[in-house]
């Protein structure tokens, strides 16, 4: 899966191994779990792109790794929109990054579902929990150094 999308603005500051510089993210690709960098400058984006695995990347900031997960998340669900299997009711996401309950890096994705006027049906739910537990299992196959959580949470219109 993959939207190969390019990052609109400053992507994430990165380190990875056998590279120098202010490396920065300017794409990642799920399918191929790659990740492509350039170097940073003053003057902007300088070089070639370089494409790295997924698990060389190492964000330097606490931002740097909400705004990496984030672009994976994206490129997630861009492909899953691209393949048909982007449900409806789902109406955006929120991603965030910390630590679980035992202190070890976790990522979580809050999956944002429109509020049903009406009692929500068995049916309803199953499906909310399918998505979310597709997303999750997509996020775990990556094998990075994050464990994933996916929630469910409700959508609001900004006023």
């Amino acid at each position: 899966m993959t939207s190969r999308r390019i990052v609109s603005g400053k992507g994430p500051r990165i380190a990875t191994a056998g590279h120098y510089g202010d490396l920065e993210i300017v794409r990642v690709d799920l399918t191929t779990r790659t990740a492509n960098f350039r170097v940073r400058t003053p003057d902007g984006l300088f070089g070639p792109e370089t494409t790295v695995p997924l698990s060389m990347v190492r964000p330097l900031s606490e931002e740097d790794t909400t705004r990496f997960w984030t672009m994976l998340v994206d490129d997630l669900f861009q492909a899953l929109k691209e393949n048909g299997g982007f449900p409806e009711f789902v109406k955006g996401y929120e991603v965030t990054t910390g630590e679980d309950s035992t202190g070890d890096p976790s990522l979580y994705v809050k999956v944002l579902v429109e509020p049903s006027r009406s009692p929500v049906r068995d049916a309803t739910v199953s499906r909310w929990n399918a998505f979310a537990n597709l997303v999750q299992e997509n996020l775990i196959q990556l094998r990075l150094q994050r464990s994933p959580y996916v929630q469910l949470g409700e959508w609001r219109r900004k006023k």
